[in-house]
This record gives structure tokens, sequence and C-alpha cells, in this order.
């Protein structure tokens, strides 16, 4: 059967791979995009824009949430409240959007080393974001923590680009977890989990096999 899924985050790296994926794919009849600025128009995609992203959400029975939504510190000019509203508060008020709605299945995208207790900011705020998913009861949810992605972003970032080449070099003689993630793979992950109804946490080698 035909399913309709929400994709949030859907302009960057991993959202805009999903999104790409998912109208090729046969699986998904509709596809919701909840957007800042209208995308190019297809025959599937349904668009939500608004400035906000939660007051772009309204009243709709979909099958399945993919939350690709995530900034950085240097895009948000340092400000750490600026990264928190992104990267925490909006994901989770999708999430209680997600289950007002009775969606069975949501999947976020976090990063490897996501803690709550953690004391890097990074992997704090990811943490906390997972754990107040968790809270959430959501009939189903799936984890994401990929390691350093790989893919065109449209922005520069320097210091990932060198991480990236340099992991790329050591990627032999680094645990699995730690190797780079290209982008396409998380994005077909991210669609595959839509029909797994048992909860999870995945790391780079549950993304590859999922």
């Amino acid at each position: 059967m035909s399913k309709t899924i929400l994709i949030a985050g859907a302009t960057g790296l991993i959202g805009s791979t999903t999104l790409q994926q998912a109208l090729a794919d046969p699986r998904y009849e509709r596809v919701i995009a909840v957007v800042r600025i209208p995308l190019a128009h297809h025959p599937k995609l349904e668009q939500w824009v608004h400035a906000d992203l939660l007051h772009a959400l309204r009243p709709q029975r979909v099958d399945a949430v993919l939350c690709c939504l995530g900034t950085t510190i240097g895009k948000e000019g340092g400000d750490q409240a600026k990264f928190i509203h992104v990267d925490k508060d909006l994901v989770v008020g999708l999430g209680r959007w997600a289950r007002t709605q009775g969606v069975p299945v949501m999947s976020v995208v976090s990063a490897i080393g996501a803690d709550a207790h953690s004391r890097v900011f990074y992997n704090r705020v990811k943490g906390e974001m997972e754990r107040d998913m968790k809270a959430l009861g959501l009939p189903t949810l799936h984890l994401f923590q990929p390691s350093i992605l790989t893919g065109p972003r449209k922005e520069v970032r320097i210091g990932e680009r060198i991480g990236i080449a340099v992991a790329r070099v050591l990627s032999p003689l680094l645990p699995a977890r730690y190797r780079p993630m290209p982008h396409d793979v998380l994005a077909a992950a991210l669609l595959h989990s839509v029909d797994r109804t048992t909860s999870g946490t995945y790391d780079n080698a549950a993304i590859r096999t999922l």
C-alpha cells in the first residue's frame, strides 16, 4: 500500500536527498515537506511553508515522520540558544505533533556521541533531544546516530571538510562506527525505517544494514 510521509528539514544535505529518493520511490504516493522557502513543484509533493516550522504544522494523517533538522554553531553565529532551538526544541515539538496526530513511526537524525550528560555541548544537546523524544512515548521511534557525513553541501564547512579528508585517509583503521557516512546511504536507511515498527537506535553499521 502506498504511504504518505512527512519530511522536516528537507532543504539540508540529508533532508533534500531523502526527499529526492522518496519522490522517486513508488512506495510513497504523497510526500509532505515542511519548509521555510517553497521547493520546485512535483506531482507527489505537498509543501507546508512557514518561517517557523511548528507553525506550519496542521492536522494531518501521515504514515511516518522523518526529521532531518539540524544546524551548526557556526551557521548560527556562535549562538548556542539558536542551535538548541533547531536541534532540540523544533525536533521535540515535531515529535509532540506526531504523537497528537497518531503517527505510527518517527525517524530522527541525531549524531554519534549523543549523550545528555556529555560535557561536549553538541553531544549534550543531541542527547537531550533523544531523551526528550523517548519520553514522548511515540509508538515507534528510530534514532539515527551517523558519524561525520559526506556529500555535496550547499554551505562551506572548512573544519568539517578537513575532518572528512582525515577520516577518509584513516577509514581502514577506524572502527566502523567512526567511518564517514555517505549522505545517500543515510537517506535510504531513513526511508527503509518507515516500515519498521520496532523502535531502535542505529549507528553506522546498523544504518548500512538497514
